[in-house]
């Protein structure tokens, strides 16, 4: 462990220290042998600024919003190691987040509530507010703090492991309307990176990553980068793209790459919201992420209400019968340029 891991967090690394409720670090902000300026913000708050770089962008890199999605975790800390131990040389401004620790140390994806769904820029602290709603405040007050500084470009990505099995095993959420040329520039890193498929949506959201497109003016995507599983279980070789991509991010120039595998594109078509708590889906639980359906397909029902495919090509994305009533039960994506539609309701 490096001199300065010892100085920030004690005996612990970062993940150890942000895990302890009742961690105190030697210092606050210390300078590395490269002249980069580091500062605790927080538990899980970690920023990281050079000083004799005239010209950096701004890279938000945030996980553990669910507690139990421990994949990205572990790359984080890692590469917070690998920073404090000099293999990797910070070029830009980063801002490393892990979001909620309290669900990470009770092992689930939420202690109260779902904590992706809070990113509300309207929010303030108020009596009967649960802790992840109170960190998810004080959350969103970093990362406007930590966009507003110059930055030549600001870039957000949300790392997650999802619940079910995925047809594409690592693919992107990208809640951007930022100029088209600057978001597919990113569509070739992240391809670069192993993601295999992009869902673009303009469905007003609160999740992470559209709070900093919406509020913070960052490009931004949600990263899903495989199956949960519990700590010391991911194969993280097959993230070695993506840790690699990190990597060259933050420690060397950004341009684009000339050759990757584009991700496929998919758009929303429709999301679906659990009314009552008698919905339910209509197709076994086992079944993956990007799965096609039929025109005609029942795929849920919530009360008086049936919610078939009426496109060709639609496929379901992040099915979840068990969420709070009003919060999104399921998505219904399809390929982009796939307007052909029938008239089943």
């Amino acid at each position: 462990m490096s001199i300065y891991q010892q100085q920030l967090f004690g005996a612990r690394t970062f993940l150890g220290y942000t895990l302890d409720p009742d961690a105190e670090g030697v210092k606050t902000s210390l300078l590395l042998s490269d002249n980069v300026l580091v500062e605790l913000w927080d538990r899980g708050v970690l920023y990281f600024h050079p000083k004799n770089v005239a010209e950096a962008n701004s890279i938000l890199l945030s996980v553990g919003v669910h507690g139990n999605e421990t994949a990205p975790i572990e790359i984080i800390d890692q590469l917070v190691s690998d920073i404090f131990s000099g293999k990797i040389s910070v070029k830009h401004n980063l801002l490393i987040v892990i979001a909620n620790p309290d669900a990470i140390n009770s092992q689930s994806r939420e202690v109260a509530e779902n904590m992706n769904r809070l990113f509300n820029n309207d929010a303030k602290i108020k009596d009967g507010d649960g802790a992840e709603r109170r960190r998810c405040i004080r959350l969103m007050d970093y990362s406007k703090r930590f966009f507003s500084r110059h930055a030549t470009y600001k870039f957000h990505y949300d790392l997650h492991t999802a619940i079910r099995d995925s047809f594409y095993e690592k693919f992107a959420i990208s809640p951007n309307v930022s100029s088209v040329s600057l978001v597919e520039a990113q569509y070739l890193v992240l391809g670069q990176w192993g993601i295999e498929a992009i869902l673009a949506t303009d469905k007003k959201s609160a999740t992470y990553s559209a709070f900093t497109v919406q509020h913070c003016g960052a490009i931004s995507f949600t990263l899903e980068l495989g199956k949960v599983k519990p700590f010391g279980e991911n194969d993280l070789e097959k993230m070695s793209s993506l840790t690699m991509g990190l990597h060259k991010m933050i420690s060397a120039n950004m341009n684009p790459p000339t050759e990757a595998q584009i991700p496929k594109p998919f758009r929303v078509a429709r999301e679906i919201i659990k009314q009552s708590k008698e919905f339910k889906l209509c197709f076994p639980s086992s079944t993956a992420n990007f799965t096609e359906f039929a025109i005609g397909d029942l795929l849920a029902v919530d009360k008086d209400c049936q919610y078939r495919v009426i496109c060709d090509g639609e496929r379901i994305l992040f099915p979840n019968e068990s969420v709070a009533i009003g919060q999104r039960a399921l998505v219904i994506i399809r390929p982009e340029n796939n307007p052909k539609a029938s008239n089943h309701e």
